[in-house]
């Protein structure tokens, strides 16, 4: 398994993953232009167990079986609509970018429109030594980079979203 990073941003979270097995290890910065605990919060950490017991990093439940990301909330609807930075987490190049998926909350009557895109307007950085993170949810027209862009560690990519498989609940 390579290793590899997963972010996304929705209305209220932002996903990240990493892979275990590496001896290459990669430092990733905020890619949210939050604070947490002041205008973002931690809503789910990846689930570390190896069981279907969920368990976060510190052995706590803040987690889901399965769970593949670390989700941040916005306190507000208005608080995303009045945009919020997603930032590359390291220096690397733009594999892949997609935009143009339009702003909604999930329901069941669209829930179709998304399949196979679940993530929504993303974008995908390769970060050397099989690391990459991946920005999902982002903000409809707002995705500032393209394929092959190289970008700096903490540069906007776009804004915080509803695109694709989001969740919308609010602080």
């Amino acid at each position: 398994m390579r290793p590899s990073t997963i972010f996304g941003a929705a209305p209220a979270w932002l996903c990240s993953v990493a892979s275990a097995a590496t001896a290459d290890v990669i430092e990733l910065e905020m890619p949210l232009d939050c604070e947490v605990g002041r205008n973002c919060m931690i809503q789910q950490y990846v689930d570390h167990s190896r069981s279907s017991n969920a368990s976060d990093y510190q052995c706590g439940g803040l987690t889901n079986s399965g769970h593949n990301g670390t989700d941040f909330r916005l306190p507000t609807l208005a608080a995303q609509r009045a945009g919020v930075n997603v930032l590359a987490a390291a220096r690397g190049q733009v594999l892949r970018a997609r935009d143009g998926m339009p702003d909604q909350m999930m329901s069941a009557a669209n829930a179709p429109s998304i399949a196979d895109r679940e993530c929504g307007n993303g974008v995908i950085i390769s970060h050397g030594n099989g690391w990459e993170t991946q920005y999902c949810h982002l903000m409809q027209d707002s995705v500032g980079v393209k394929r092959g862009d190289w970008v700096s560690a903490g540069q906007p990519l776009a804004r915080v979203g509803l695109s694709g498989l989001n969740s919308h609940t609010f602080i």
